[in-house]
């Protein structure tokens, strides 16, 4: 699966969300579909999200967060972001591998 389209498919034609304080109130809401985190994503922030919400499916992805960041065509690092639409994506066939 070619990630980056993915992510690029996801943000215009579904709903996503970056940040790790904004992922987390997702999480908490019960909006979260899918949860993926930068291979450099603070491990605090992972064994957080897994344990509180164990119900949501995470994804460590192979960019570190300024690649991430620019996967999805924004000018800063992202080291979290949560899917709440997938839309057209097939981000959702990705399984969860924390």
């Amino acid at each position: 699966m070619d990630l980056t389209r993915n992510l690029k498919q996801a943000l215009s034609t579904g709903k996503v969300i970056f940040g790790q304080r904004e992922t987390m109130g997702a999480c908490s809401k019960g909006d979260a579909r899918l949860v993926l985190v930068a291979a450099n994503c603070p491990e605090a922030f992972l064994s957080d999200i897994v344990d509180s919400h164990p119900g949501v499916p995470v994804h460590r992805v192979q960019m570190v967060n300024r690649q991430l960041g620019a996967a999805c065509a924004r000018p800063f690092s992202i080291s979290a972001l949560c899917i709440i639409d997938p839309g057209q994506s097939e981000l959702m066939s990705l399984q969860h591998n924390i």
